[in-house]
């Protein structure tokens, strides 16, 4: 077994006499509210001999890093003089000892398009590092993505997805804090990467926005091939870790973490089949009513899709198309999305909370995947029965063996709510709005002023479990995901060898990316819930995220025990549910309570 998971936190070092031996480094602040055109200082082309990176700090204040030679102050009352708000503007040197260890690895970063390293797709703009794939853009690209990489506060390199658009677009973005016209303008290069359009240039330019409801997804990993494997995330991290240790070989060093696995439970096919089962016991014991609310050639195929894939996929024959929903069924609702009714009656909202078990489908937005969205929606709509009956039936809670009830909540919207499920299985959910914790006798006073504590502190608390005892663990969110050894996957592909896939090799270069494993740190837990190992494909599409465990007030961790209720593939194309099942349910509650809330607000 891999005792092991590979992180995004990073191990560094830092040479600062080597460092102050071949840079200088200034502040650059203003006594406006921002600086308005900070990038400008690296993002002009005739500048790029003398500035090689800048990492703002707060929008009032940024760090230049120069060449060693440069005549510093003289350059930057050149570039002063050029924008708006120079006069705004003073510069004083800075110590390269006084900058903070994350600054100090950014700006390092951000210089390395200053290296040679065009090849790769290397840019500095705006501030920030990012890395261009030219499989990416097409011809006549009317938008940009890219990859940027950050080091953080906290000792991590993160990846995030960037997407460049052309302002020809406009209209299909929504500009609120800032207007288009604040926004630089970038030309695309032959090299497929962007460079800032100079002011005597005239054609449409890109911005860093997004088109509204859009989101660029990039493969988190590949291992069809080497191809492949270099349009990932993990392939240009892997490269940018290599290029930035060889060119600051005597100056800096980073690593990617290490941890040693504590507990791990995989999901295996004795797994699939008890859920399978479970599902099954449960589809026999109800009819499923497929209720097209459309009416027209479109949607009747897609209800005949959804029946015929039923059928197929569970075995069971007791799927029909009707006109009228039953409280007695499962029915499966198909309707427009809500762009459709924006000036009428919206029957998302329809049948909150009145004894109808109903899952809607869009027709608009139904994955043309039939089996994986129609898994989704048997699990939506198993999980709204429960919550009609008060009771699990997609997991045995008894197999826990909890002598004593376990409370689960979470919060949103200054309201918190409440799951106290009992060792057999049933449960009780109960809500309240936060204000109201100065009752003297509410018995949840203590969880939600943790909610508002992690919300004043910007920690991302993703719920509250809570025994019996009143002890209470608190799940976080950490920024950390887990990687594979990307560095020996380049290696193996580049030579031919494509068979990565085997359990053996699945344990050697994937395991910190594959089903449910835990380490400790510092008196925490630490978990992360990957993509099923067993029959893995060769594609991972997003990132395991890590979450963090803290007993309040020092107490016990009881997350150990509880395991077993994420080793369940819930949505999402068979994929392990991230937090604890009862998380979910929570959910699917607020939902269903907001709907309810706008269906009253819309009778009235």
């Amino acid at each position: 077994m891999n005792s092991k998971i590979k992180t995004n936190q990073i191990e560094y070092a830092i040479d600062r006499n080597n460092v102050k031996s071949r840079f200088k480094f200034l502040t650059i602040a203003t006594s406006d509210k921002y600086i308005k055109h900070g990038s400008y200082i690296l993002d002009a082309p005739a500048l790029n001999n003398d500035v090689k990176s800048i990492v703002f700090d707060t929008g009032k204040k940024l760090f230049v890093m120069m060449t060693s030679d440069s005549n510093h102050r003289s350059t930057l009352k050149k570039i002063f003089s050029e924008i708006d708000d120079g006069s705004t503007l003073s510069v004083a040197d800075t110590n390269v000892d006084e900058l903070p260890d994350h600054i100090l690895l950014q700006l390092l970063l951000n210089a390395l398009p200053h290296n040679d390293t065009d090849t790769l797709g290397f840019k500095n703009l705006t501030g920030h590092f990012y890395y261009f794939n030219k499989s990416w853009i097409k011809p006549k690209a009317m938008q940009v993505p890219c990859l940027e990489f950050q080091f953080t506060k906290d000792s991590r390199i993160e990846m995030h997805v960037r997407t460049f658009t052309s302002e020809l677009l406009k209209d299909q973005i929504t500009f609120e804090k800032r207007s288009i016209a604040e926004y630089p303008r970038y030309v695309l290069c032959n090299d497929k990467t962007l460079r800032r359009r100079l002011s005597k240039e005239k054609k449409p330019g890109f911005i860093l926005r997004q088109i509204d409801r859009r989101k660029t997804e990039i493969t988190f990993l590949d291992i069809q091939n080497e191809n492949k494997f270099d349009q990932s995330k993990i392939a240009m991290l892997e490269s940018t870790i290599a290029t930035f240790n060889h060119r600051y070989e005597n100056i800096a060093h980073i690593d990617c973490s290490y941890q040693e696995v504590t507990n791990r439970i995989d999901f295996t096919l004795s797994h699939r089949k008890e859920y399978t089962k479970r599902i099954l016991n449960m589809l026999a014991c109800h009819e499923i009513r497929i209720v097209d609310q459309i009416d027209d050639n479109y949607s009747h195929i897609l209800c005949s899709k959804i029946c015929s894939g039923i059928k197929e996929k569970y075995k069971i024959d007791n799927v029909s198309v009707e006109k009228k929903l039953d409280k007695n069924k499962l029915n499966i609702c198909v309707i427009h999305n809500k762009k459709h009714y924006k000036n009428c009656s919206d029957p998302h909202y329809d049948n909150i909370n009145n004894g109808y078990t109903v899952q809607h489908v869009t027709l608009e937005d139904f994955d043309q995947h039939v089996e994986y969205s129609i898994s989704t929606v048997i699990y939506e709509l198993m999980i709204k029965q429960d919550l009609k009956n008060e009771k699990i039936s997609l997991f045995d809670w008894n197999s826990l063996k909890l002598n004593e009830p376990l409370i689960f909540a979470i919060e949103n919207n200054e309201r918190s709510y409440f799951m106290a499920i009992n060792p057999d299985g049933s449960f009780k959910i109960d809500e309240m709005e936060n204000f109201s914790t100065h009752q003297p006798d509410n018995k949840y006073k203590c969880c939600i002023n943790i909610f508002e504590y992690g919300k004043a502190c910007n920690e991302k608390i993703r719920g509250l479990i809570i025994d019996s005892k009143g002890q209470i663990n608190v799940i976080k969110d950490t920024g950390i995901i887990t990687l594979p050894e990307s560095d020996e996957i380049k290696t193996l592909l580049a030579s031919g060898d494509t068979a990565l896939r085997g359990k053996a090799r699945r344990e050697e270069l994937l395991s910190s990316c594959l089903d449910i494993k835990t380490y400790e740190d510092s008196g925490r837990l630490y978990y992360f819930v990957g993509t099923i190992g067993e029959g893995m494909r060769a594609k991972i599409a997003k990132a395991s995220n890590v979450r963090c465990i803290e007993g309040y007030n020092k107490g016990p961790i009881l997350f150990n025990q509880l395991l077993p209720t994420m080793n369940i593939p819930f949505v999402h194309n068979n994929q392990l549910t991230v937090i604890p099942f009862p998380f979910k349910y929570l959910r699917e509650y607020l939902n269903m309570q907001v709907g309810r809330s706008k269906l009253i607000k819309k009778e009235a």
